[in-house]
């Protein structure tokens, strides 16, 4: 285990954070609770503090396992190569056995964590029994995101001149704050500002835009399609970023036999309702141990 002295004093939950070698990768890791373990998987340009309110709200009943995503945050070590949702999905892996975790019972994905939680499902020795996707990225990057990377996603996202130059301009043309405004969410100040403070380093720039260029999702959905997992899916009735119709076709095409669940709100609204997300999580955690 490293030092998690990178890891701001302010972040959430940083009293349960873990600093683990596996590789080439330094991951940080949240860990907490005892009982079934519980896999969050955060979204593109995120990090483990996506899910800061709500793993206190988990972890009464369960293991709770958050991560940064390799290319994200305050996990090191991941070439520009690495970022494909199956090479994430397999260090996943390899990180779990490392920490002598048992397999996950439920994996939570949140928008592209949602493929990257069928990929990890894919690989897994043991499936995980439910997977749970809050408003997923099973379809190609949004509009709403391309319109500020879009020109950039392509051999040119392995700048680091390019990723450094993004990320000193993110707070003075507001870039973060645009791009957080277009998710339909009314997320509170100290949840922005986490995602600025992200957003102000050179590597979690370059990480999330070789991640949203990597995201080989019908591949995942093939594979996936075959799972024995219990599939929910949870869709924001005001997310612009996953275009319903088009994530509608893809979930009656690859999983028809999935639950879908509306919920009003946007692209993160997991962060602002983060009481009615653990309801639901727990409430399946809960049914399997009928």
């Amino acid at each position: 285990m490293s030092s998690i002295n990178r890891i701001p004093y302010d972040w959430p939950n940083r009293q349960i954070s873990r600093s683990v070698t596996v590789g080439d990768l330094t991951w940080h890791v949240q860990i907490s609770g005892k009982g079934p373990v519980i896999l969050l998987l955060h979204g593109t340009g995120s990090s483990t503090h996506s899910w800061g309110e709500l793993t206190p709200l988990l972890n009464q009943e369960a293991q709770v396992l958050s991560v940064d995503l390799p290319g994200h945050a305050f996990t090191l070590g991941a070439s520009v190569d690495s970022l494909r949702l199956e090479q994430i999905a397999s260090n996943l892996i390899a990180l779990i056995g490392e920490l002598k975790m048992a397999w996950p019972t439920i994996v939570v994905g949140h928008s592209a964590g949602a493929p990257l939680a069928l990929a990890f499902a894919n690989l897994a020795p043991t499936k995980p029994q439910v997977i749970i996707g809050l408003n997923p990225s099973l379809i190609p990057p949004p509009p709403s995101y391309t319109q500020f990377f879009g020109p950039m996603l392509g051999p040119v996202t392995k700048s680091a001149t390019l990723a450094s130059i993004l990320a000193k301009l993110a707070p003075l043309s507001g870039m973060t704050d645009r791009l957080l405004d277009s998710t339909n969410t009314n997320l509170p100040e100290t949840n922005r500002n986490y995602y600025r403070r992200l957003f102000q380093s050179p590597e979690h720039v370059r990480g999330a835009m070789n991640f949203m260029a990597s995201a080989n999702i019908d591949q995942v959905l093939k594979a996936g399609s075959n799972l024995s997992s219990k599939l929910i899916w949870v869709i924001g009735e005001s997310d612009q970023w996953v275009p319903e119709m088009g994530l509608k076709k893809i979930i009656s095409q690859y999983f028809p036999k999935s639950t879908v669940i509306y919920w009003p709100g946007g692209h993160i609204m997991h962060e602002v309702e983060t009481a009615k997300t653990a309801d639901l999580i727990l409430s399946e955690l809960r049914a399997l141990k009928k």
